[in-house]
C-alpha cells in the first residue's frame, strides 16, 4: 500500500514537471510573438515616406501578416503543431523585416535558409553540411550553430550524436564563461550564453530585491531581451543600435521572493551573434552627474540634484527617458521624441533612469555654480 503511494506520488511527480514544462514553453513561444511585436512597433519605415517603394511596402505588409498569423496561431489548441506554426510564421516575418531594412540602405536581399532540419524550434539555420542517416545516402541539411557542431563531431568520430532538444525556443546554455568573459560586478550571478535567438534563464544576487540583468552580444546587431514574468506577463526592451556590439542593462524589478529571472533573446532578421547575459545588483549601473552617452535602450543612474537637462538622440525610431522607483518600477517620463532630437527635461532627482532608444544619445545636465557666500546651489 506505501509502495502505491510512491508510486503515485511519483507519477504526480512527473505529471506535474511535465506541466510545468508545457506552461515555460508556451510562454517561451508567446514571448518569441512579443519579441517581434516590439521589433515591428519600433520599426521607423513609413509607407509614405520618400524613397518608399512597391517593394518596401510589400515586405512591411508581410511582416506584419506574419506578426498576425502567428497570433492566431498561438491560440489554437497549442499542441506541439501550433507552436511549430507560431515559429515559421515569426521567421517569415523577421526575413520580411530584414528584406526591408536590406532594401532601404541599397544592400543585397538577405539569403535565407530553412529552420533546422532537425527541430524546427531551434530556429533558422546557419549554415548547409553533409548528412546521412542510418544506412542512408549523405546529402546536404540544413542546420542551426548547435546540430552543426554536433554534426561535425558525430563525423569525427566525437559525440553520441544529434541530441534531443529538451523545449522550443532552447538555444542557450549555462557553462563556463567564454570569449565574451568581461569583469562584472562581484556580486553578479552566474552566466547564461547563446548564440542567436534562445532563451536561458539566470540566478539573481539578492531575493526579494530589485537588479538588472546585463546583456552583451560579440558583434553589431540589434536584439530584443523579452523578460517572463509572473502571471504569464511579458516586457520587451530593444537594445543596441546595430552599429555596434551590444552592452546594455534591462531592469529587474523587485517581484517577491523570486530567485532566478526567465528570459528571451531575439535578433532582427537572420542574425546570429554570440551573446552572454547575467544579473546584478542595482548599484552596477553606470553613475553620472554631469554627461553620459549610449546606444540604444540601456540604464543610467543620475547621482546629481534634480534640476534641468537635455537629451540628445540622433537616429531612426522613438526616444524615451524613464525616470524608475526603488523597486526600478516605472515612475515618471521625463523626455518623449522621435529621430534626431535634442530634448529639454527635467532630473526630479538622483536614482536609475531606463532610456528606450534605438540610436545613440547623450544626456547632459546643466551646469551648476555653487554660490560664494551662501554655498546654495542655483542652475545656470
Amino acid at each position: 500500500m506505501a509502495e502505491d503511494r510512491r508510486s503515485w506520488a511519483r507519477l504526480g511527480g512527473w505529471f506535474g514537471g511535465a506541466a510545468r514544462r508545457r506552461a515555460e514553453e508556451l510562454a517561451e513561444v508567446e514571448a518569441r510573438i512579443t519579441a517581434f511585436g516590439v521589433a515591428l512597433d519600433e520599426h521607423d519605415f513609413s509607407p509614405g515616406e520618400p524613397g518608399a517603394t512597391d517593394a518596401m511596402r510589400a515586405d512591411l505588409g508581410r511582416a506584419l501578416d506574419a506578426y498576425e498569423e502567428a497570433k492566431r496561431a498561438f491560440v489554437g489548441d497549442r499542441d506541439r503543431e501550433d507552436a511549430l506554426d507560431v515559429l515559421r510564421a515569426l521567421d517569415d516575418g523577421w526575413h520580411a523585416l530584414a528584406c526591408l531594412d536590406a532594401r532601404r540602405a541599397g544592400l543585397p536581399l538577405p539569403r535565407r535558409l530553412p529552420l533546422c532540419f532537425f527541430d524546427a524550434r531551434h530556429g533558422r539555420a546557419v549554415r548547409e553540411l553533409p548528412w546521412a542517416p542510418a544506412e542512408g545516402a549523405a546529402r546536404n541539411v540544413a542546420v542551426c550553430a548547435a546540430c552543426g557542431v554536433r554534426v561535425e563531431e558525430r563525423r569525427g568520430g566525437v559525440g553520441g550524436g544529434l541530441p534531443v532538444p529538451r523545449r522550443v525556443g532552447s538555444g542557450a546554455t549555462l557553462r563556463q564563461p567564454g570569449p565574451l568573459r568581461a569583469a562584472a560586478h562581484p556580486e553578479a550571478g552566474e552566466r547564461a550564453y547563446g548564440k542567436g535567438p534562445g532563451s536561458a534563464r539566470v540566478r539573481l544576487p539578492a531575493v526579494g530585491r530589485p537588479a538588472v540583468l546585463v546583456v552583451r552580444s560579440d558583434s553589431a546587431e540589434q536584439l530584443t531581451v523579452v523578460l517572463l514574468l509572473r502571471n504569464n506577463q511579458r516586457k520587451g526592451f530593444t537594445l543596441g543600435d546595430g552599429f555596434e556590439p551590444v552592452h546594455a542593462r534591462v531592469p529587474l524589478r523587485r517581484s517577491g521572493n523570486r530567485e532566478v529571472v526567465r528570459f528571451l533573446v531575439e535578433f532582427r532578421g537572420a542574425a546570429r551573434a554570440d551573446w552572454e547575459a547575467w544579473a546584478e545588483p542595482t548599484d552596477a549601473v553606470p553613475k553620472f552627474t554631469e554627461r553620459i552617452h549610449g546606444r540604444g535602450g540601456d540604464l543610467v543612474r543620475y547621482a546629481g540634484p534634480g534640476g534641468p537637462a537635455v537629451l540628445r538622440h540622433r537616429g531612426h525610431g522613438d526616444v524615451r527617458l524613464l525616470a524608475l522607483d526603488d523597486d526600478l518600477a516605472e515612475w515618471a517620463e521625463a523626455a518623449r521624441g522621435k529621430g534626431d532630437a535634442d530634448l529639454p527635461l527635467r532630473l526630479p532627482g538622483p536614482g536609475i533612469y531606463q532610456v528606450r532608444a534605438r540610436g545613440s544619445w547623450v544626456i547632459e545636465a546643466e551646469a551648476a555654480d555653487r554660490d560664494s557666500e551662501t554655498g546654495d546651489r542655483r542652475w545656470a
